[in-house]
């Protein structure tokens, strides 16, 4: 892509954004960064994700406020941010000017292998997995994309036989053109941001842009149970999950096996790995399926999966007291999330539930709670979660995380779970959902200190 001597728009000024503005510069172009909040919040987002140095080299110009469009010139481009929607008014400025998305920018600067995940829920830890199986293979397999480091801060320097696994947002696959990975999965399809999508069709139709945008015999990866997914085109198709169902990755007595050519090849028992519970079997049987396409060794497969130790926040144990166990699931920021790790449970779990709004409704919560001993709400979320729990499970309040976990412990008794699964976003109370899972690890380690436990 000869971006040399043209000007561009970065509307948006988070990660993404810096590091859209970043490779565009690398490659001679003039940026000019936009935004329609305050220098002094964009400098302060900028402190605390650590991008102030990357941000001093990612534009030109910046021009924030609400009137930015009538501050700037007229564009060759703009590369909008995944937290910014297509129906932007700024974009109404320039409507004939192309529009890309960080993921879309960086593809086509990019040499090497590509494989995507989306999902409403697993594709961080199915991500890093996938890279990790890789990498045991011996390539150069990078996590990238929504896991946390922009696919533009490395797109150019990634060599032809390297590997760009990507994690993929809905907002990020609303943008993709020519980005056509080799292989791709939609783990699941649940509620979620319905805060941004008119229905829960629109938003499904984001997260189908996946299957659409695969090479021409690209392999596409879905799970059993997800109907929506199972109905999509796809030139090559691999299922995980129920072999029951026609899944060509499954768990069968307790081992995890591939079907391949009609014959079961088993590749590791679940006792061996550190991954556990349903939901990350699920995530195991999908990275599994995923680099199918790479042609790894049952022995390869089976050291990458012994070998993976899981990721924060995502059903972490993070603290012991005796019979008592703390665990850190901040990540399930939705109802799905919650109804999933759940599953793993038998009973005795003290659940802390709540947070801000995403527009979900509550009440599948009502199916899952037969684990549960007590709820303790919090949060913006905190009336409508208790209004849709009543009379099923005792209810708790609490002002904070703090005290919420502090009731609960209390009324676990020293036996069972206390188990931070907000089914909400964080941001009433932190900064993020990986702020929210600190205070929530440093708040157990210091409660099970203070009784003699081990952190």
């Amino acid at each position: 892509m000869q971006v040399k001597d043209t000007t561009w728009l970065v509307l948006g000024l988070a990660r993404s954004g810096c590091a859209a503005g970043a490779l565009l510069r690398r490659h001679g172009a003039r940026v000019i960064g936009v935004d329609d909040a305050s220098l002094t919040m964009i400098e302060d987002r900028w402190r605390q994700s650590g991008l102030t140095d990357q941000a001093k080299v990612a534009f030109d110009d910046i021009v924030v406020g609400p009137d930015w469009p009538t501050r700037v010139p007229a564009p060759d481009g703009i590369i909008i941010s995944p937290g910014v929607p297509g129906d932007h008014p700024g974009l109404k400025t320039w409507p004939d000017t192309p529009v890309l998305g960080e993921i879309e920018l960086a593809a086509r600067f990019h040499r090497g292998r590509s494989v995507a995940i989306t999902g409403t829920n697993g594709k961080t830890t199915t991500t890093e997995l996938t890279a990790h199986l890789l990498r045991c293979a011996g390539l150069d397999a990078r996590a990238l994309g929504n896991v946390g480091r922009p696919f533009a801060d490395v797109a150019d320097e990634m060599s032809p036989e390297s590997v760009a696994v990507l994690e993929m947002s809905s907002f990020q696959l609303e943008t993709v053109e020519r980005f056509a990975p080799e292989a791709g999965a939609v783990l699941n399809l649940a509620p979620d941001h319905l805060d941004r999508y008119v229905d829960l069709d629109a938003y499904f139709a984001a997260k189908s842009r996946l299957a659409t945008c695969l090479q021409s015999r690209g392999t596409f990866v879905t799970w059993t149970d997800c109907r929506p997914a199972l109905d999509w085109p796809a030139h090559h198709r691999l299922l995980f999950g129920d072999p029951d169902a026609g899944a060509d990755v499954y768990v069968r007595d307790g081992v995890v096996t591939r079907r391949q050519e009609g014959t079961d090849d088993s590749i590791l028992p679940v006792a061996e790995m550190a991954l556990r519970g349903g939901p990350n079997l699920l995530n195991v049987c999908a990275a599994v399926a995923l680099v199918s396409t790479f042609d790894l060794s049952s022995s390869c497969l089976a050291e990458g999966l012994r070998t993976f130790k899981g990721l924060p926040h995502r059903q972490e144990e993070v603290a012991r007291q005796g019979d008592l166990i703390f665990v850190n699931d901040s990540k399930a920021t939705n109802v799905h999330a919650v109804c999933a790790g759940l599953s793993g449970y038998e009973s005795g779990v003290h659940l802390i539930l709540g947070g801000s709004a995403k527009g979900e409704d509550f009440t599948p919560l009502r199916d899952v709670m037969g684990p549960v001993a007590r709820v303790v709400v919090i949060g913006d979320e905190a009336d409508r979660i208790a209004a849709a729990l009543d009379g099923v499970v005792p209810i708790d309040r609490a002002n904070s995380l703090v005290e919420a976990m502090a009731r609960a412990a209390d009324a676990a008794g020293g036996h069972g779970t206390v188990l931070l699964s907000p089914a909400c976003a964080s941001f009433d109370m932190f900064r993020d959902y990986n702020h929210r899972g600190e205070v929530f690890r440093d708040e157990a380690r210091r409660l099970v200190a203070e009784n003699g436990g081990r952190g």
